[in-house]
């Protein structure tokens, strides 16, 4: 046995083979600006060429520019563009480009956007979006621009220069190499405390990706504990495949282009659903993807542009991951809102703990992460919450519900989505009765007669005034009503408590506020959600899946499933929901059951590796009520095996190995059996075994050393178990392969 062990080792450590790729962290890029002796050699309609820049011509209001085809430097994966420019009131101007490969084959046209993640509002340069190559191509060489002027006043428009850096990412180890890396690295790693109820998913960390001599610093690193996470895009091309080369890209551009020092993002996650440790540092380090809000958040950019496009599920997925093992870990409640920690240089007004980047200075500021995405952030606060078994204290009423009536008068909503859920109306104060038009009022459908604590919301978005001091909330209550008067200027961005009062349930409980005030005329007066809890503190009610275990592995597909409650309250409906995902997004059942329910057996029709299911609960106190997602295998399918190679050492000893598949499920253990040619009798060698082979020596006691026959027979995790194999054996002793001790096979492993 001793032996056995000893040779296993010494093959298992031959099998180790780490990849080398030499230095393998170069990364190049060059910068190209054009001005008014290169705009000359272009061609065009209605423009003309100054020495400060290109123009419409004298009398035109509109005409065309293209630039000849120019060939960049060194090939490039990523292409950043930039360019300053006058634009008088009332005159614009829109810039096109393309890029080719070494063949001439060129892209669509792509018409550059202002990235505000890479514009500064003092910068006078602007930085467009960023175009990345397709990875069929991996890299191009050319490029063209075209520009096109319009004029409805006096003034042209004028394009002083245009600017391009071209980077090369592309060397370097394949995202495949890295993530096995990162597999190896996570498992030298100490095991996650017990105390992250959510785990940190997959990720790969800097060590990983960033192999650059300038990834590895000490000096300026600032930590801030995180209260709010940020939400991003990249506003870079949604073309590419190759999105590790993507992240180099930028982590070069932010590092030295726009010298910043590091990527400015904490995590960054590509369409794929692979995630990224951005900025160097580790929790609550201080990024740089916030301006002012960077002291105390967490930014994650979604790898590509999102306006118009929805990011894809596994991204999604990827991301409310990341989002809810960091809100764990920080006891951030998503749906709430406050200010960010009190330290210099942070915006001073109040933001929502999940937000987008447009959230924490407006629309007007940048319109990051994209209408597309930005519109799934109430999607994204519910999926963080669903998988940490989050259930709010407070009941929310939004300005969108039935439960909210307003006035027929002129209203606004602010742009960009800026609300609690992406919405809210606005009207301007006035303190003159006969001018006031507007006013709201919430219903509260409460469960039972109690004392509860009532707070409103007033959203930090851009309307070009200031909001009012003043807002005058009347609550109706048991005891009759009341006005609280509070400053929407002082506290917007956060939820204001209004106090604590007495309701009886079905009576005429709600919340009314006007634009008319005592304190001032023509500022916000804001109508978004309002949000209600006992203040006598009603546990939340939880549901817990008990069967069948996570993880879980069956052979039948008849499942039995079992869930518990806590602190039930009226239960209207309940259903079990089973899918593929872990984030539900498709459904394979959806199971109506009896508000009691709490089993249920259904019978699939086929087998899933990997099968998620939870229970859902509507409850009339604290709404919508999931389990957490439980994992569960099924595998009716026996697995296969066979004994596929028998080598001959010196002295008469064998190695034999042997392998299995399972349709499912992994292989769990082997039955090993071998008999003597001239014996028709099997003799069990090995009994459940995990090994993948091992050293025979025959018995003893035969002297004309027979042929010894060997059949395996495998048992998966389900516990299907392999027929036993028919016939003579799988393989005889009378074919191995003769080896020395000169020569070291990889056969023997776990």
């Amino acid at each position: 046995m001793k032996l056995y062990q000893t040779f296993t080792f010494a093959v298992l450590l031959l099998l180790i083979n780490w990849p080398a790729y030499g230095d393998g962290s170069t990364i190049r890029s060059r910068d190209l600006w054009l001005s008014a002796t290169d705009f000359s050699l272009g061609t065009g309609e209605n423009i003309r060429v100054t020495a400060a820049g290109l123009t419409l011509a004298s009398g035109q209001f509109s005409g065309q520019y293209s630039s000849p085809v120019i060939t960049a430097a060194i090939p490039f994966n990523l292409l950043v563009p930039q360019w300053e420019s006058d634009l008088p009131a009332g005159s614009s101007l829109s810039i096109w480009l393309r890029t080719a490969n070494r063949q001439g084959v060129w892209s669509d046209w792509y018409e550059l956007h202002e990235s505000h993640d890479m514009t500064l509002p003092e910068d006078i340069v602007i930085i467009g979006d960023f175009i990345a190559v397709p990875a069929v191509d991996k890299t191009h060489t050319q490029f063209q621009y075209s520009v096109s002027f319009q004029q409805l006043s006096d003034e042209p428009p004028l394009l002083r220069q245009m600017g391009f850096t071209f980077i090369d990412a592309t060397a370097g180890p394949s995202l495949d190499e890295l993530i096995a890396q990162q597999e190896a690295l996570n498992q030298s790693l100490p095991a996650p405390s017990s105390a992250d109820a959510f785990p940190k998913p997959f990720v790969l960390s800097r060590a990983v990706w960033c192999i650059h001599e300038a990834c590895n610093y000490t000096e300026g690193l600032e930590y801030v504990p995180v209260t709010h996470l940020v939400v991003h895009h990249t506003v870079s091309s949604n073309s590419t495949t190759d999105w590790l080369a993507n992240v180099r890209a930028i982590w070069h551009f932010h590092t030295f282009t726009r010298g910043w020092g590091d990527i400015g993002y904490n995590y960054l996650v590509d369409p794929n659903g692979v995630l990224y440790e951005g900025h160097l540092g580790g929790d609550n380090v201080v990024g740089t993807h916030a301006g002012g809000g960077n002291r105390g958040t967490m930014g994650l950019a979604l790898l590509g542009t999102f306006t118009s496009v929805n990011p894809p599920p596994a991204m999604m997925n990827a991301a409310a991951n990341i989002l809810a093992w960091k809100a764990d870990r920080r006891g951030i409640d998503v749906y709430s809102a406050s200010r960010l920690p009190a330290v210099s240089g942070n915006v001073g007004w109040g933001l929502p703990h999940l937000m987008g980047h447009r959230d924490v200075q407006g629309v007007s500021y940048t319109s990051c992460p994209g209408d597309a995405a930005h519109g799934l952030l109430p999607w994204l606060r519910d999926e963080v919450a669903t998988r940490l078994n989050f259930v709010s204290p407070y009941v929310y009423i939004d300005e969108l519900s039935s439960a909210f009536t307003k006035s027929a008068a002129n209203w606004y909503t602010p742009p960009g989505g800026c609300g609690f859920k992406g919405h809210a109306y606005y009207t301007w104060s006035t303190t003159d009765p006969g001018q006031s038009a507007n006013w709201g009022e919430w219903r509260l459908n409460l469960p039972v007669s109690g004392r509860y604590e009532i707070s409103v919301y007033a959203p930090y978005c851009i309307t070009g005034r200031a909001e009012t001091r003043g807002a005058r909330y009347n609550i109706h209550h048991a005891g009759g009503s009341t006005v609280r008067i509070v400053s929407h200027d002082a506290n917007v961005g956060t939820w204001m408590v209004l106090g604590n009062f007495d309701f009886v349930a079905g009576q005429d409980n709600r919340i009314y506020l006007s634009d008319l005030t005592t304190t001032d005329s023509g500022l916000g007066v804001w109508f978004d959600a309002i949000r209600w809890r006992p203040s006598v503190d009603i546990p939340a009610m939880t549901v817990t899946n008990t069967a069948p275990p996570h993880l879980s592995i069956h052979s039948t597909r008849t499942i039995n499933f079992a869930w518990q409650r806590a602190n039930s309250v009226a239960v209207s409906a309940v259903q079990l929901q089973a899918s593929t995902s872990p984030d539900f997004s498709t459904l394979l059942l959806a199971a109506d059951l009896s508000a009691d329910a709490n089993s249920h057996t259904h019978t699939f029709s086929q087998d899933f590796a990997e099968l998620y299911w939870r229970i859902k609960m509507t409850t009339y106190l604290h709404g919508v009520v999931y389990s957490a997602p439980t994992r569960l295998t099924i595998d009716t399918v026996p697995p296969v095996s066979a004994v596929h190679g028998i080598y001959e050492l010196p002295h008469n000893r064998f190695v034999i190995a042997w392998s299995g598949d399972g349709t499912g499920t992994a292989i769990a253990s082997y039955n090993i059996d071998y008999r003597a040619d001239n014996s028709g009798t099997w003799v069990r060698w090995l009994t459940n075994t995990q090994w993948s082979g091992a050293l025979f020596i025959p018995p003893t006691g035969n002297g004309h050393n027979p042929v010894y026959w060997f059949r395996s027979q495998a048992f998966d995790a389900a516990g299907n178990q392999e027929p036993v194999h028919p016939g003579s054996g799988d393989g005889h002793t009378g074919e191995a392969i003769f080896l020395d001790y000169s020569i070291i096979l990889p056969i023997i492993g776990r």
